[in-house]
């Protein structure tokens, strides 16, 4: 299951961005990534199935089966059936695959092949600071997404309510997180704004965990209503941060091995986020104050890295403006626009 999921969401969000121009692709990441819908699904399919019981198969057994065969189903029509580029794509007429084109073309020139091959885009992202900041982002604030996906179930059950009550009162907070998920997402994409968004949900996901490492003891409701809160921020940085990395970076072999990067790397963080709830006497405070933490961090390194491409951006803005106009025809002749190249804009 690693093995065919490493690479999955990396490379959904590089996929997009041959689709979609800068400021769609946040909405189209959250209504294809987020993990709260699915969550919500898989709670209810929890509650209702771990019941169920054959002399053949067990509750767990009947989960495991209907949660792997859409994604079977999937992976073969997938394979025949999806395009892989807008001039491919066999269900749009030549007049359609052209418009669809041209509007990437205005927005970043994404070409489909050359540019850098993969050891030296390898080199290139090392050697890039913003991408080590998206790093840190993502790192961050995902202590808090692998904490929520792994013990949401036994933070609530924690509250005083059963095993299988646990599972099903897991489903309110998904749905509302999607909701912000999606609302997020589509307000970003609207207004063109990336770091303040994310530094938004950072915000409130921190205020989230606060409340939960100093009332959990005290109310239920307010801990119930905190876990609406993380819940939601935590899995609304998934599209506006990978939407930002993939609009930082280009040309797009730089973007691929970007995007994969920051995933693979900060994916690693999970593996010590169940380490983090140690404290299951103390009704895990000890946890919810380390998230805070990682969120606090992930909201200085969203900021850093907005300030950053804002002077990037005056930068290459003074560039251009000392152009010699012969050139600033070289540059509009070349195809796909670089990350380095002064026209670049990037958002912030």
């Amino acid at each position: 299951m690693g093995i065919g999921e490493a690479g999955y969401y990396a490379g959904v969000i590089y996929y997009l961005s041959f689709w979609y121009r800068k400021r769609e692709l946040a909405m189209r990441i959250s209504l294809c990534m987020t993990g709260t819908l699915p969550g919500a699904i898989g709670g209810l399919l929890a509650f209702g199935l771990v019941r169920g019981k054959t002399s053949l198969l067990t509750g767990w057994q009947f989960l495991f089966l209907i949660e792997a065969i859409p994604t079977l189903i999937m992976a073969f029509a997938i394979l025949f059936w999806l395009p892989s580029f807008p001039f491919s794509a066999t269900f749009l007429t030549p007049r359609e695959r052209a418009i669809a084109q041209a509007r990437l073309n205005r927005d970043h020139k994404p070409q489909s092949h050359g540019g850098m091959n993969g050891w030296k885009g390898v080199k290139v992202i090392m050697a890039d600071l913003n991408a080590w900041l998206f790093m840190l982002v993502y790192a961050s604030f995902n202590v808090g997404v692998a904490t929520i996906s792994y013990f949401l179930p036994t933070l609530i059950k924690n509250l005083g309510f059963t095993a299988i009550n646990a599972q099903g009162l897991t489903v309110a907070p998904y749905v509302v997180g999607w909701l912000m998920v999606v609302f997020q997402a589509w307000h970003s994409d609207r207004t063109g704004d990336r770091g303040y968004h994310i530094m938004l949900s950072c915000a409130v996901s921190f205020i989230g965990y606060i409340i939960l490492a100093t009332s959990v003891q005290k109310s239920v409701g307010a801990a119930y209503f905190a876990l609406f809160l993380v819940t939601g921020a935590n899995y609304s940085l998934f599209p506006l941060v990978m939407s930002w990395a993939a609009n930082t970076f280009s040309p797009t072999s730089k973007r691929g091995v970007g995007t994969a990067f920051i995933v693979s790397i900060s994916n690693c963080v999970s593996i010590a986020s169940p380490q983090v709830y140690f404290d299951p006497e103390d009704s895990y405070r000890k946890g919810h104050a380390i998230s805070a933490g990682c969120l606090a961090l992930s909201f200085l390194a969203a900021f850093v890295l907005r300030t950053r491409l804002a002077m990037l951006n005056k930068r290459n803005s003074r560039r251009m403006a000392e152009l010699p106009e012969g050139e600033k025809k070289q540059l509009e002749e070349t195809t796909e626009i670089w990350d380095k190249d002064p026209r670049y804009v990037f958002m912030t």
